[in-house]
């Protein structure tokens, strides 16, 4: 996603079930990951409204229960009657897509791929995983301002200690 980011689109719709891993069989030690679904994808410059407005708090809870963790936190509000402060229409241009929301969503699911991970050869030791566990964590800020940039947490896992191989492309070269 980082490299999305870098082309500057966002996403805008990552869970879960649009992250496709690939464990292929003569290669036991790596996994493929892939994201799929683009169709709410935009480009940076576009003011993408949010549609995570609903017109009461029962109907956002009730949203926020089916798929809330996945989405960022300012993505979502209860909208109130037409022609006023509240209206749909002043609140989704309020309620933009960003590429700080689709950190969020990626540090919600990184955060639930790598919570029970306990591979020595990646941690090394105990701090290693806690350093780790920072670095997706502060995808996840509530606040969009303090919230890290997928550049940066790349940058961390990167580096020593941690020292990550990006592949060189999304996709297999020999299918």
């Amino acid at each position: 996603m980082d490299r999305v980011h870098k082309g500057y689109l966002q996403h805008n719709d990552i869970s879960p079930g649009n992250v496709l891993l690939h464990f292929p069989e003569d290669k036991v030690s790596e996994v493929y990951i892939g994201v799929c679904d683009w169709g709410l994808a935009s480009r940076v410059c576009e003011t993408t409204p949010s549609r995570y407005g609903y017109p009461s708090d029962e109907a956002r809870t009730a949203a926020f229960k089916e798929r809330g963790s996945f989405v960022a936190p300012e993505l979502w509000y209860t909208y109130g009657k037409p022609n006023s402060e509240t209206s749909l229409e002043t609140l989704r241009r309020r309620h933009l897509y960003t590429q700080a929301a689709d950190a969020y969503s990626v540090g919600v699911v990184a955060n639930m791929i790598w919570k029970d991970e306990n591979d020595f050869d990646l941690f090394k030791d105990t701090a290693g995983k806690a350093r780790f566990a920072v670095a997706l964590k502060e995808l996840t800020n509530p606040d969009p301002k303090s919230r890290s940039t997928l550049r940066l947490v790349h940058a961390t896992l990167t580096a020593p200690p941690y020292n990550f191989q990006i592949p060189e492309c999304c996709y297999r070269k020999h299918i």
